[in-house]
């Protein structure tokens, strides 16, 4: 069985220029990894020039009552975006609304304790926060419709002291032991909720008083010129427990990742941490895809249901975003051997290209 060290989390991911690798469970109490000594071919470039390759991301994946979609923030230093793309379990129904943010001194906090991410645009208001001294988390945002999308609300809220949370965090080598990227996630159960306004296309149904799953996952690494990576995640209730997975790659092959990765399956509040795993889409990325590692430990599909695209360019910087609706077949495994066996599971897939 597949097993990699836990440790516990530093003060400091950099200290000294040297990075603290390794996966860490509790409470990261700072992502931040600014100050990395040489991180670029060993050249010694100005801090305030490799601090600009450092890009940032939060996402806030909900699957709560008929619906199921993520919350996004992307900080680009002199500009972020924030997207909302959600769909109706139901119906296949999607609903997408972006907001740009102009120059912020930063978009995403480096403080794990207590912060906020948000978006005032007075069409798109996002919100997502965090304070461990008050024992919650929360999400909110206020989406003002067009003639294409209904006004949307939703207010979720968790705490940090519920029996089935679990915070971890990883930092491991992008590509190189001389770059990190780091990350951290949590898995709050929430209650709350979610509207949308009526239109002439359907009649979507106000849900309250409703409790369900998320994945809040916070990331901050020192980028290549053209990076391309993927994401798939799921959260939800099966046979009365609670469980949440996600499961990154990249093209850039980090070195050590057999004992370094963000790779992770919590069940009712227990982690386990999961191997290099590898993804691949024989059929392109709107067909079926394969997901599977070299320890027997995940053997998964996900199938596309519907996708979101968001292509961002400014002067030299590129990205593209696709985040797919679909749902899970297949099994992964618990460190004691429990298999958690998926059947048309509903869940969340991202590919993205990033050049800078």
């Amino acid at each position: 069985m597949y097993t990699r060290e836990i440790k516990t989390p530093p003060e400091k991911i950099i200290h000294n220029g040297k990075i603290e690798f390794g996966t860490f469970k509790g409470l990261l109490k700072r992502l931040d990894i600014r100050g990395v000594r040489t991180p670029f071919a060993g050249f010694p470039f100005p801090t305030f020039i490799t601090n600009f390759r450092i890009q940032s991301s939060l996402m806030f994946m909900f699957n709560i009552g008929s619906y199921i979609g993520t919350v996004d923030f992307f900080d680009h230093k002199v500009f972020g975006f924030a997207d909302v793309v959600f769909w109706n379990k139901e119906t296949g129904r999607r609903f997408a609304y972006r907001s740009f943010m102009g120059p912020r001194r930063r978009f995403i906090p480096h403080n794990m304790e207590i912060g906020f991410c948000a978006s005032f645009n007075k069409k798109r208001y996002i919100r997502v926060g965090w304070d461990h001294h008050r024992d919650r988390l929360s999400m909110i945002f206020n989406l003002k419709g067009d003639s294409s999308r209904p006004s949307a609300q939703a207010a979720f809220v968790s705490h940090y002291s519920s029996p089935s949370m679990c915070e971890m965090a990883s930092v491991l080598p992008f590509p190189s032991k001389r770059r990190c990227s780091a990350t951290y996630i949590a898995t709050p159960q929430i209650h709350g909720t979610i509207s949308l306004d009526k239109t002439k296309r359907s009649e979507e149904v106000s849900q309250e008083d409703l409790d369900g799953s998320a994945l809040l996952s916070i990331n901050r690494a020192y980028y290549n010129l053209s990076s391309v990576s993927e994401f798939v995640a799921a959260t939800g209730e099966l046979d009365g427990k609670k469980f949440t997975f996600q499961i990154f790659t990249t093209q850039e092959n980090a070195v050590d990742s057999d004992n370094i990765n963000s790779n992770i399956l919590c069940v009712n509040g227990e982690c386990t941490p999961l191997p290099p795993v590898t993804i691949t889409h024989p059929f392109g990325l709107s067909k079926k895809w394969v997901i599977q590692d070299f320890e027997n430990m995940v053997d998964l599909t996900f199938t596309p249901t519907s996708d979101n695209r968001r292509d961002v360019s400014f002067l030299v910087m590129k990205s593209q975003l696709r985040t797919f609706f679909g749902t899970f077949e297949g099994v992964i495994k618990t460190k004691d051997g429990e298999d958690i066996i998926l059947h048309n599971f509903e869940g969340i897939a991202k590919n993205q290209l990033l050049k800078l």
